[in-house]
């Protein structure tokens, strides 16, 4: 073996050494993503609601 793929595995060794946390608190997580998924819902709805609102009032205004 020569020097070279001595140094580039060492060299490799310490990029897989990277410091991570050691627990990921999942309950966490899925309470982010649910809170996330029910501003969406709820955006959605308003989008929802104020296109119709639009339609029935211009509705409204074409009839009179």
């Amino acid at each position: 073996m020569s020097n070279e793929t001595l140094n580039r595995t060492s060299i490799a060794d310490n990029f897989n050494k990277k410091e991570t946390p050691k627990k990921v608190n999942i309950d966490v997580l899925k309470r982010r993503v649910y809170e996330q998924e029910k501003k969406d819902k709820i955006f959605g709805r308003v989008i929802v609601i104020a296109l119709l609102s639009f339609v029935c009032v211009l509705g409204f205004f074409i009839s009179v």
